[in-house]
């Protein structure tokens, strides 16, 4: 019989007696498939995303820009018996216009309630262990453990608070400039007494001189954000468990001299300010001063004089000289008055009108002035108040620098502000870090 055009067999013959050949593909669709010997099936390799042929675009439509991966944030803030002020601290936080990924509170060896406090949040609740190196160590520890592979990290201190718009302010500063490792608030003092308006006005004056430089001295740990780049090279540094220091009392001031060497710009922010509590007594301010007055005089000594820190040498030289301007200046009108001879002239106008015009220049930039701001600072109090406290702890901090003596000035500081009781309080059992730990280490010289 003979096949039907079109039909494998012929007519009136059973289909199911004719043998189908095998099929054998072509040659060049042989690469991806597997022909086993049986050849009923055929066998395709597994698919991968990389081998899928995407189709053309119509012609005139862009390629679609993938959506930029969001940076991770982490904020630390490390806290000793802070309570009292933790709250609105953390409340700030949780308050960001562009939410941080995570908080870290650091509970440094706190002896009140600052771990229930922060625990009725949703943030990460920490105690420092076995820590003797109080903020820089609590800090480093927090830090090391859920920090390394952030983008950025926000510190603060647990008494600040930050607008809603500050990360994300912060982070478009960040963005805008890849070689900026640290960007530092402007930092208002909180209170209405005159101790208070003198501190905020001293700040304010900060942010205007280092706003017009470009650059700052410190990146104050009050409130900041960092590059964590940048902090990882610093962490790298000799003698380093983290990116915080423990051979100085001054953590922020030695960071940001480190990043500095390391090509970093250190710079403040255009916008983004906090307040935070101020010194409620002279007694509390003269021991904070001195705290941070006599470790910059030991940093210097140790990182040297050289083109990264020859300004701040002129300002401690500058600083003693006005002690001696004044005992010169009150010895000699003081011995004219007493004999007479002291007549007044123009130049007891023109002085102080030129101090007063600068001081309400600085006033005016102090964020939420008010009128009272501005009369501390026409009358000059705020200047003669500010000088003489001043010169004091200047005179203080070069007394324990060259006794090479340096006590424990952070304890001192915790009981002249209210913090600790006594001295020591609240201290790991370790105890504090020992005279060889505070000193500073010899640093080798920038050129």
């Amino acid at each position: 019989m003979t096949a039907a055009p079109g039909r494998p067999w012929a007519e009136g013959e059973p289909a199911h007696q004719f043998q189908v050949p095998a099929y054998q593909p072509p040659a060049h669709l042989l690469g991806p498939f597997r022909v086993p010997d049986d050849t009923s099936t055929q066998v395709m390799p597994a698919w991968r995303p990389e081998e899928t042929v995407t189709a053309p675009l119509p012609l005139g439509q862009p390629e679609p820009v993938p959506a930029p991966r969001r940076n991770r944030i982490i904020a630390l803030v490390p806290v000793h018996n802070g309570e009292a002020d933790l709250a609105p601290a953390i409340e700030a936080l949780l308050a960001q216009t562009r939410p941080l990924d995570e908080i870290i509170i650091i509970s440094d060896n706190s002896t009140d309630g600052t771990v229930a406090v922060a625990s009725r949040y949703p943030v990460t609740v920490i105690e420092s262990a076995g820590n003797r190196y109080r903020k820089s160590g609590a800090l480093n520890q927090a830090w090391r453990k859920y920090a390394q592979d952030a983008d950025y990290v926000v510190c603060i201190d647990d008494d600040t608070r930050l607008p809603p718009f500050a990360v994300e302010h912060f982070e478009a500063e960040m963005t805008e400039d890849p070689g900026v490792g640290g960007i530092s608030c402007q930092v208002v003092m909180r209170g209405s007494s005159i101790l208070s308006r003198i501190q905020r006005a001293e700040f304010a004056q900060s942010t205007v001189l280092s706003r017009n430089r470009g650059w700052v001295r410190v990146i104050s740990g009050t409130g900041c954000i960092f590059r964590n780049e940048a902090l990882r090279e610093a962490a790298l540094l000799p003698g380093q468990e983290g990116p915080w220091t423990y051979r100085s009392v001054v953590e922020d001031y030695h960071l940001t001299f480190q990043l500095r060497k390391l090509g970093w710009l250190c710079i403040m922010s255009k916008d983004v300010w906090c307040d935070t509590g101020s010194m409620p007594s002279v007694k509390a301010l003269w021991h904070q001063r001195v705290k941070w007055q006599s470790g910059t005089i030991g940093d210097l000594i140790n990182f040297g004089f050289n083109r990264m820190n020859w300004r701040e040498w002129m300002q401690q030289f500058y600083g003693l000289i006005c002690v001696a301007f004044w005992i010169l200046w009150i010895s000699l009108n003081g011995t004219a008055w007493a004999l007479g001879g002291l007549h007044p002239n123009i130049w007891w106008v023109i002085f102080p009108a030129i101090f007063a015009g600068t001081e309400c220049f600085y006033a005016w930039h102090i964020h939420g002035r008010d009128w009272k701001d501005m009369l501390l600072a026409v009358s000059m109090v705020k200047m003669m108040i500010y000088t003489f406290l001043c010169m004091g702890w200047n005179l203080a901090s070069w007394w324990i620098i060259l006794r090479g003596k340096q006590k424990d000035l952070w304890a001192a500081q915790y009981v002249a502000d209210g913090t600790d009781k006594v001295l020591g309080e609240g201290m790991s059992d370790a105890g504090p870090a020992s005279e060889e730990d505070r000193r500073p280490a010899p640093q080798a010289l920038c050129r």
